[in-house]
């Protein structure tokens, strides 16, 4: 969150390639950590390093994808979100292969080796600065994002999409194992929910980009929020994953809608700071949901727990879209007024 807030904006000032070798720099070294620590506080200073890197590289990334052609920017961020989730998906199958054969410290090395051979093909590309680039600090630029309707309107989106996740992050291996799932099922669950995540994220891109990233944000919210509910109903881990990949649909949707929302409400020489703003809420939301679900699972239940986090999705995103103006739903009222 704090790269993401106060790293990013420097994009903005033409410095995207700086920024971004040093992002990758300072995971490499996260992961090298990793491998080497031999104490408790050393693997949290080393998941802060790497979290500090990937908060810093990634808003720069999607500005510079959403800055080559902001005309097609849900199709371009969608394409990005796929495969940012395809890492996310085979990166603990690549780990776990990679220890088997080698030890636990294998797989660390290996991700901080691929790292630094990525670095000079990232120092060859020509990125693309902003025509005019930004003149006031990156606190300022904050502040000046923030004043309009639009933009918080997305923060907030970005926030209600990704607070489920946060839920899944701290509940759901403990769920699938009290319904009898194996520890390798709930790691193929995991996986099973990434591949229609990052599939529907690849090619939702030019839907949002033709019916504009609200309204896909709001089919995205009409599949997310009654899924919680049918969670009910659910007594077998099968039929609990079955039912997280369709979940994913929303997902897959949501997130790079989200992002696009945000590429409207901002001008070229802002869309680092912008898309730091959306990531830096949407890790903010998710953290929060995963303080609150665990102890919500482990007394009220899950029944509670999945009620809680569908009104707070319900609420945030209808904040989000009055902020931003109910006329996106026009196209929807026509098509009902013709019926």
């Amino acid at each position: 969150v704090v790269a993401q807030l106060l790293h990013a904006p420097l994009a903005d000032r033409g410095d995207t390639k700086i920024l971004m070798a040093r992002a990758i720099m300072i995971a490499a070294s996260g992961s090298l950590w990793f491998a080497v620590a031999s104490s408790a506080w050393e693997l949290i200073l080393a998941r802060l390093l790497t979290g500090l890197g990937i908060g810093a590289f990634a808003p720069a990334a999607r500005a510079v994808v959403a800055n080559a052609d902001p005309s097609r920017a849900g199709e371009r961020l969608g394409r990005l979100t796929a495969v940012e989730t395809s890492g996310f998906v085979a990166g603990p199958v690549v780990g776990a292969f990679i220890n088997e054969i080698w030890g636990l410290k294998a797989p660390f090395l290996t991700f901080f080796c691929a790292l630094v051979l990525i670095l000079p093909s990232l120092l060859r590309v020509k990125f693309p600065s902003p025509l005019v680039k930004s003149k006031v600090s990156r606190t300022d630029s904050v502040f000046v994002i923030l004043r309009r309707k639009e933009a918080l309107g997305s923060i907030l989106l970005g926030a209600a999409l990704f607070f489920p996740a946060g839920m899944y992050e701290a509940i759901w291996a403990r769920f699938m194992e009290d319904l009898g799932a194996s520890t390798l099922f709930v790691g193929v669950s995991l996986t099973m929910y990434g591949i229609p995540f990052a599939i529907t994220a690849s090619m939702a891109g030019k839907f949002i980009d033709r019916s504009g990233p609200w309204l896909a944000a709001v089919f995205a919210v009409v599949i997310i929020i009654p899924m919680k509910f049918i969670y009910f109903f659910l007594a077998t881990p099968i039929l609990l994953m079955a039912q997280a990949m369709f979940d994913a649909l929303g997902q897959g949707i949501g997130s790079p809608a989200c992002h696009a929302a945000m590429v409207a409400a901002t001008d070229e020489n802002e869309r680092a700071t912008g898309q730091g703003l959306v990531a830096a809420a949407s890790s903010i939301g998710a953290g929060i949901a995963a303080l609150i679900a665990a102890p919500l699972y482990a007394g009220p239940g899950p029944e509670v727990t999945f009620i809680i986090v569908a009104g707070v999705v319900l609420v945030l995103s209808l904040i989000a879209f009055r902020l931003k103006g109910f006329a996106f739903l026009q196209p929807i009222r026509g098509l009902v007024s013709q019926d």
